[in-house]
């Protein structure tokens, strides 16, 4: 009895090896780039991107700041001059942070959106402001929850369906992403 059973797996444990190995190189690497160890060195590299990123644009910020300090300094503005008053909304212009509310904030950590996805910064999933200026519909944004269209976002690894997350909780945070 011991032996027809060890010799059936044996057979099952040879097909899944020649499955597995009849496998593209191609296939095994693009795997190995979002799921294996290619994911950690992606990872760490979109980190490093994003934090030379925000050292930029503090940098940039900063130098627009001492600029608009100095400008009005070294000379006043004439009473018909709009250049000193273009030069305030252009160091305002940068995009304004809306904290995520607390109710949303506990349905994304809840149903854990926030391992793949922030409000404004690319992790591994696009940015919940990036999704926003798709102008998808809450009830489209369910659909995409439930199944993930990759072709909808190119560059991004795909996304698995969350069939479990209930619709209701799905429309709040579609609402907060689109009054982003």
């Amino acid at each position: 009895m011991t032996l027809k059973k060890s010799a059936s797996l044996a057979l099952m444990a040879l097909a899944v090896s020649f499955f597995i190995g009849c496998s593209s190189k191609e296939d095994r690497d693009k795997y190995d780039q979002w799921y294996g160890s290619g994911s950690k060195a992606r990872e760490e590299s979109a980190l490093v991107k994003l934090q030379s990123d925000r050292k930029v644009a503090a940098e940039a910020a900063d130098k627009a700041k001492a600029e608009a300090a100095a400008k009005p300094a070294a000379a006043p503005a004439a009473p018909g001059d709009t250049s000193a008053a273009a030069a305030a909304p252009a160091v305002a212009a940068a995009p304004k942070r809306k904290p995520v509310p607390a109710d949303v904030s506990a349905l994304l950590n809840k149903h854990a959106c926030f391992a793949c996805h922030q409000a404004y910064d690319k992790v591994i999933g696009p940015a919940y402001s990036e999704v926003a200026k798709k102008k998808y519909t809450p009830d489209q944004i369910v659909e995409l929850v439930h199944n993930p269209k990759p072709e909808h976002w190119p560059g991004y690894p795909p996304m698995a369906p969350l069939a479990h997350v209930p619709k209701a909780d799905i429309i709040v945070i579609a609402n907060w992403i689109n009054g982003l």
